[in-house]
C-alpha cells in the first residue's frame, strides 16, 4: 500500500502545515518509486517484449481535496511518468499504462479525512450506485497484460464504472 502526507501546504502554524521531507517522502513513495522499479526490472533483464508498466492513479490527479495536495501532486507526476515510460519503453516492446480508479474501499481511502463523504458523493455520481472494487481493477490489469493490449500505451484508463464522467448528485427521478 502507497502512503503519503495528507497535511494542507498554507497554515497559521507552520507546524501544522506540510513540510519538505512529507512532500519529497510522498512524491518519491507514489510517483518515483515507479521510475526506480522500471529502472531496476529493465535494466537487469527481467522484462520482456511484452511486458506491462501499470502505474495506480485516482481522480486526485486533476481534483484537489483539504489536505490532499501532496497526493495529488504524486499522483499527477505518476500519470505523466507513465506518460514518459510509454515513449522510452516502446522500443522494449513494453507498454506503460495509468490505471485511474473510482473510489475504492481501501485501507488507504479509510486514512483520507472526509472519506464519507467522499464514499457518499462517488454513489451518487456513478450510474452503477457503487463503489469500484479491487477486483473490477484487477480485471483491467488482466486485459491489459494480454497480447491483444499492446496497443494500449501511454494512457491513463478510468475504472470507475462511469464515476468521473458521469455526475448524477443533480438527478431526482
Amino acid at each position: 500500500m502507497a502512503f503519503g502526507t495528507l497535511k494542507p501546504f498554507i497554515t497559521d502554524a507552520l507546524a501544522d502545515a506540510i513540510s519538505e521531507k512529507n512532500l519529497d517522502m510522498t512524491i518519491n513513495v507514489m510517483a518515483n518509486s515507479l521510475i526506480y522499479y522500471t529502472q531496476d526490472i529493465v535494466r537487469n533483464g527481467f522484462m520482456a517484449p511484452g511486458g506491462r508498466i501499470v502505474g495506480l492513479t485516482s481522480a486526485g490527479a486533476t481534483r484537489v481535496l483539504p489536505m490532499y495536495g501532496a497526493v495529488s501532486a504524486a499522483k499527477a507526476a505518476m500519470e505523466s511518468y507513465c506518460r514518459q515510460l510509454a515513449l522510452e519503453l516502446a522500443p522494449y516492446g513494453i507498454t506503460a499504462n495509468s490505471i485511474r480508479a473510482g473510489v475504492t474501499h481501501t485501507p488507504a481511502l479509510a486514512k483520507i479525512p472526509g472519506r464519507d463523504v467522499i464514499m457518499n458523493n462517488a454513489l451518487m455520481r456513478n450510474p452503477n450506485h457503487r463503489l469500484t472494487r479491487p477486483e473490477d481493477i484487477a480485471n483491467v490489469i488482466r486485459l491489459l497484460v494480454k497480447e491483444e493490449a499492446q496497443w494500449i500505451n501511454g494512457e491513463v484508463l478510468g475504472v470507475d464504472g462511469g464515476e468521473d464522467a458521469i455526475d448524477l448528485t443533480w438527478w431526482k427521478p
